[in-house]
């Protein structure tokens, strides 16, 4: 009889994106992450090095679905007839409502590690380009070619995710969106 369990390496990503997301990566620890991931901590060093490399490829493998998942919510929205901007705002006014919402896992990584060499900062860097990317398109639908008013518009929704997590408030969203259209407007 086959397993119907994912393989101890894909169950090791999954424990450690899960459990770095809720707890903190320095507060995670490889004995809860093996446990969590029904294997032994021999199993997870035969598949990482370490668990600084662990949390990095977990990580990694988050960003572009990411990414992708936000820009198709965002584009559902737009196909619906809203504002390629004000579509990105309630889309993140749904996730930063979510009950599991602890902020941007992305931004989380790269301010709890204080290490410059430590895997999740490409990482982190990475997502966090690729959200500017997606922003700069958003501003370009609407007809926005400046890249001035496509950084403003960047860090009001990098501010967002920072607020919106620290202070536990999904209005934030709303309000950014209105910060980001008047920027938009000027």
């Amino acid at each position: 009889m086959a397993s119907t369990q994912p393989p101890a390496r894909e169950r090791l990503l999954h424990a450690a994106a899960l459990l770095t997301y809720t707890g903190g990566i320095e507060a995670t620890g490889v004995d809860a992450i093996a446990r969590t991931a029904g294997v032994t901590k021999r199993t997870l060093y035969q598949h990482f090095r370490s668990k600084d490399e662990l949390v990095g490829t977990a990580l990694e493998l988050r960003d572009q679905p990411a990414l992708d998942a936000l820009r198709t919510a965002v584009d559902r929205r737009v196909s619906r007839g809203a504002k390629p901007v004000d579509a990105l705002f309630t889309t993140l006014a749904k996730l930063f409502g979510g009950d599991a919402y602890r902020g941007c896992a992305f931004q989380n990584a790269g301010l709890e590690v204080a290490d410059p060499a430590h895997p999740v900062h490409p990482v982190t860097r990475s997502h966090i380009d690729g959200r500017a990317a997606l922003v700069a398109d958003l501003c370009r639908e609407e007809g926005v070619d400046d890249p001035e008013v496509h950084e403003a518009v960047r860090l009001i929704v990098e501010g967002a995710f920072v607020v919106s997590a620290t202070q536990r408030d999904a209005a934030v969203a709303a309000r950014a969106a209105k910060a980001a259209r008047r920027v938009l407007q000027r």
